[in-house]
């Protein structure tokens, strides 16, 4: 099943993962403006990435 999945300094840490199925584009873009906003505050790079097969 496929993943979004928000990254945090170049592949440091996954901060989340969503379902494609549910979640648009948009919708992720949304969510890290929201959820990880004193992440973004404090300097650090996130990524939106698709996750790697499982």
């Amino acid at each position: 099943m496929p993943f979004w999945e928000v990254v945090l300094d170049k592949d440091k840490e996954i901060l989340g993962r969503y379902n494609q199925e549910y979640f648009s584009e948009q919708k992720i873009g949304e969510i890290v403006k929201k959820l990880y906003e004193q992440e973004i505050k404090q300097g650090h790079n996130l990524t939106i990435r698709l996750s790697k097969n499982d």
